[in-house]
């Protein structure tokens, strides 16, 4: 399709709105999870690279909510000022209908609707899978210690005890050790380490220095009293690592897997029945927000062709009105859905048929295109 010069201004018009609104909600979205971020690392343990890490892959899954609305918000404000100029009339006149005037548009809700089901099914769970991850790593990290006596401190795999801890000579009475070891295809087995007397330091992005004296070490079968090994030492040295050692996997939840990944899973067959429902309700409500653009577009250009002359106040307030009768539509079809399976997944494609269908009535009422 050729696009003249009058829908190239309208595009540029329309493109205006849409990347100054893509910024305002992906900052918005970015600042609550970065407040979320921040709470955890410090409660944690703060690290700088791995928190900008953490928002980084966060991106491609904020862009996924993001661009559907924006779209609707640069439609409404891009043609409301087009209307209140009077360069739609102008466009009228020259002999442009109303569908020339839109279809660049159309087009571009074809390509949000493109990009975002490239994000939302593949790129998007992949990278929210790397975010939390980056997050555990966080939440897993110590980069300030505090021993304080007469209290339990979990340290990476180890828990510390002392019944004297100093935090300016470090200097430790009473000290206990215990962690739970784990090999493949062995029983879980319990380590623990007493000593007298001791001493701790910091070391620099490793972890917590100890050095014990008189003391005994001693290995049993986790959870009974068969005691494997057990011996005593005059002195013993050892680190207690910032990050866990451990190689569990954490599960992942649905949102964390790609599309293709999620229907691999339900062709395997998944025994939990309320498991291979929410991996359904995931697939189903990622192609309602892939559809959301074309929606949106539906709903939007009617509306922003007829604003009254507070263009810019009526389309805010209109696209929020959509967006909040969409998305609402579409949680409250989520919830239903789970609490009557039945009714899956008829209700939660009820906004965006609902969503067509006005759209279809206002082009039909309010648009003419001879």
């Amino acid at each position: 399709m050729r696009i003249t010069v009058a829908q190239r201004y309208v595009l540029k018009v329309f493109g205006g709105f849409f990347l100054l609104s893509v910024f305002i909600f992906s900052a918005l979205i970015v600042m609550v999870n970065f407040l979320q971020i921040l709470h955890e690392g410090v409660l944690h343990g703060f690290s700088f690279p791995l928190m900008s890490r953490t928002l980084l892959f966060l991106l491609p899954n904020v862009m996924t909510l993001v661009l559907p609305i924006a779209f609707l918000m640069a439609l409404l404000l891009g043609l409301g000022q087009l209307s209140r100029d009077g360069e739609i009339m102008a466009l009228r006149a020259s002999g442009f209908s109303f569908g020339r005037v839109l279809a660049p548009l159309l087009l571009a809700a074809a390509g949000a609707a493109a990009l975002t089901a490239a994000l939302g099914n593949w790129a998007g769970p992949v990278s929210l899978k790397r975010s939390n991850d980056h997050v555990e790593a966080m939440v897993s990290r110590i980069t300030h210690i505090e021993l304080k006596p007469r209290t339990f401190r979990r340290i990476a795999d180890w828990t510390f005890y002392a019944d004297e801890a100093d935090a300016v000579t470090g200097r430790l009475g009473g000290v206990k050790l215990t962690r739970r070891v784990q090999r493949p295809g062995s029983q879980p087995r319990l380590m623990r380490i007493s000593a007298s007397r001791g001493r701790y330091g910091v070391e620099p992005a490793l972890g917590i220095k100890i050095e014990l004296a008189d003391g005994t070490l001693s290995q049993s079968s986790f959870g009974g009293r068969a005691r494997l090994m057990h011996g005593g030492f005059t002195s013993y040295r050892t680190l207690l690592p910032f990050f866990s050692g451990g190689t569990e996997t954490r599960p992942l939840h649905a949102r964390e897997m790609t599309t293709p990944a999620l229907l691999a899973r339900l062709s395997e067959g998944v025994e939990d029945g309320r498991l291979a429902l929410r991996y359904r309700m995931e697939i189903v409500s990622r192609l309602s927000v892939t559809l959301a653009p074309l929606v949106f577009f539906l709903l939007g250009a009617p509306l922003g062709l007829v604003l009254d002359s507070k263009a810019r106040s009526s389309g805010f307030a209109a696209s929020l009105l959509v967006i909040f009768l969409y998305y609402g539509l579409t949680v409250a079809g989520m919830a239903l859905s789970r609490k009557q399976p039945g009714l899956f997944p008829w209700v939660m494609f009820a906004p965006t048929a609902a969503g067509a269908l006005a759209g279809a009535w206002l082009w039909r009422r309010k648009l003419s295109f001879r």
